[in-house]
């Protein structure tokens, strides 16, 4: 026997689709999701990886009918441990993430016992509660240093609106109001499509695509003009009660808050030393996990332990579950 023949996946023909770094995103074009099926296929479930999956799905469902808040989870260990990877497994597992091809990532995942019936109850409360969604992505990568706008960035684009908060309330206005498939519609008779028109609502075709589908929306385009901007203003960033309002607004439906998973990769490098990021954080999860009643989990990734550095301390009482990460995983 040659020592190739003891590899369930020859060496030469295996190649890393994600080059060794799993990016923790709401990505999922047809390349994303090559990658994300070729780690679930490799993901080797055990050692702290299975532990950590293990503690985090237990400790929700311990506190879910509790009524009380989710304490969060921290995800730690040192660079190339696999943080961002154990994160995007979760998020990945958490709604049983379906293919084009009608695969899930459930039944491509070689998972053990413990965790996969873990996930079977989380699925079964999901369906007394309002369902299962998750959100994952980069505090850094959205709204800068303003944490609510960013967070929200990451919920909308997880259900497929755009990022600023002022598009994205015009698109739940418009589907609230039945318009949105209209629109649609005499913008591709244009020759434009939506998405292109919506960074630019308050000027271009926009407004007069919306005063022809609902004409009660004023007497000229100026009109409908100058109520976009009164009641979808560009802001620079909002309070905590829009961000919860805008939360429910995005993820209830038929008047049930789904049980909702929040990753937040690389927490740590997005706050490095600065205080108020660290401050806003910590409000920012607080007031998201009291406000759902245990129906919404953070989950934060960084290099260190959270008693590690004084910025991190403050996080410690929003992120009770420690699940550490070592080189023998």
């Amino acid at each position: 026997m040659l020592n190739r023949d003891i590899y369930n996946k020859p060496p030469k023909e295996n190649r890393l689709v994600n080059n060794g770094v799993a990016e923790v995103s709401e990505d999922h074009s047809e390349a994303a999701q090559a990658i994300l099926r070729y780690e679930l296929e490799t993901f080797v479930c055990n050692g702290q990886y299975e532990k950590g999956l293990e503690t985090i799905l237990d400790k929700f469902l311990l506190n879910l009918d509790s009524k009380t808040e989710q304490p969060g989870v921290w995800i730690s260990g040192f660079y190339g441990s696999g943080k961002s990877h154990l994160a995007k497994m979760l998020r990945t597992l958490w709604t049983d993430y379906h293919f084009t091809d009608g695969a899930t990532a459930r039944s491509i995942a070689k998972l053990p016992t413990g965790v996969f019936e873990h996930l079977k109850e989380l699925s079964t409360q999901g369906k007394r509660h309002g369902g299962l969604h998750a959100a994952a992505g980069k505090l850094g990568a959205g709204a800068g240093d303003k944490v609510r706008l960013a967070l929200l960035g990451i919920v909308f684009k997880s259900k497929g609106l755009p990022e600023q908060y002022n598009q994205a309330q015009l698109v739940m206005w418009l589907r609230n109001e039945s318009l949105l498939d209209s629109v649609e519609a005499e913008l591709k008779a244009t020759g434009k499509t939506f998405a292109k028109e919506l960074p630019h609502m308050y000027a271009g075709v926009l407004p007069g695509i919306l005063l022809k589908v609902r004409p009660s929306l004023g007497n000229s385009e100026a009109d409908v003009r100058g109520l976009l901007r009164t009641q979808f203003p560009q802001v620079h960033d909002i309070t905590s009660e829009q961000m919860t309002t805008a939360i429910e607004a995005a993820l209830v439906r038929d008047g049930k808050f789904p049980l909702t998973l929040v990753v937040l990769d690389e927490v740590q490098q997005y706050i490095g030393a600065d205080a108020e990021k660290a401050f806003q954080v910590q409000e920012v999860t607080e007031t998201l996990s009291k406000h759902f009643n245990g129906k919404l989990l953070f989950v934060g990734t960084g290099q260190s332990a959270l008693s590690g550095m004084p910025n991190l301390q403050r996080l410690m009482g929003r992120f009770p579950v420690q699940v550490m990460l070592g080189d023998w995983d």
